[in-house]
């Protein structure tokens, strides 16, 4: 899928995956506690970073959304630690994975990112095709209810990451 143009950076097997939502609020603090949690327990946090930011972010430096903090906690991801904070433009040559909650996040990266870095831009759900679903749904605005399928969703996208990662560098 998308993996097919990423490559190491010198040799050295050290993968970086920045997860994008418009504030970094809600849903890529979400995917980012839940991507270090599952790293660890594949035993590969040494191989991979994650890193997460907002396209259109208000407030840097803000703690993600309570209720955003609350999903993950059960599930053993901690995110009350991470600060929002806005995209930058060497986010685009510095990361390998550069992965977008929805459509709209995917346009605001396009429109900024130079044309030599735009192969590392995706919608998170592509590596989640069995959902039949392209978008992480914001679930600001929502519920307890919003916020269990932006963790179902992304619980299966991530699996399907990290599965596309190790396949990719050989990792374990």
């Amino acid at each position: 899928m998308f993996n097919r143009f990423f490559s190491p950076k010198n040799n050295a097997y050290q993968v970086s995956v920045l997860m994008v939502c418009t504030e970094n609020y809600c849903r890529s603090p979400m995917a980012e506690g839940m991507l270090r949690r599952e790293l660890i327990e594949r035993g590969l946090s040494q191989h991979i970073t994650v890193d997460s930011a907002g396209t259109h972010v208000s407030k840097n430096r803000q703690h993600p959304d309570v209720r955003a903090q609350n999903a993950v906690l059960p599930k053993g991801a901690k995110i009350n630690g991470l600060r929002s904070r806005s995209i930058r433009r060497a986010d685009f040559s510095e990361f390998d994975y550069i992965l977008a909650m929805d459509n709209s996040n995917y346009r605001s990266l396009l429109a900024i990112c130079s044309n030599e870095y735009q192969h590392k831009l995706a919608l998170i759900m592509s590596f989640a095709p069995e959902l039949g679903v392209t978008e992480v749904p914001d679930p600001y605005y929502s519920n307890k209810a919003g916020f269990k399928q932006v963790y179902t969703f992304l619980e299966q996208a991530i699996l399907g990451l990290v599965d596309s990662i190790d396949k990719e560098y050989g990792l374990s």
